[in-house]
């Protein structure tokens, strides 16, 4: 029983670890998006860009905005969104952009 504990207690401190920032905090389970930069103009095109962290031990990816234009093919930035995906061990991080 004790060592089930300790296993526990381990995963929930290295889930900790592993949450991106939020504006909503920390959570071991999330799943939102969040506004970064909005402009008064609208977009009829969107690309995304995304990285992944393992645990806080490996984080890869380019999650940048200029990765974000290239995959969607736009040249100006209408608005751009942050996708942030933790599943305990495991987050994803997504750049949304939209634009023309």
């Amino acid at each position: 029983m004790k060592k089930v504990l300790a296993l526990a207690a381990v995963v929930v401190m290295l889930a900790a670890c592993t949450s991106p920032a939020s504006y909503l905090g920390g959570a071991l389970i999330s799943e939102t998006v969040e506004p970064t930069m909005v402009t008064g103009n609208t977009g009829t095109k969107t690309g995304k860009a995304c990285g992944k962290n393992y645990l806080s031990i490996f984080a890869s990816g380019d999650m940048s905005i200029e990765a974000a234009k290239k995959a969607g093919n736009i040249r100006t930035v209408t608005s751009v969104d942050r996708e942030v995906k933790n599943f305990i061990l495991v987050a994803d991080v997504c750049t949304i952009v939209t634009g023309n």
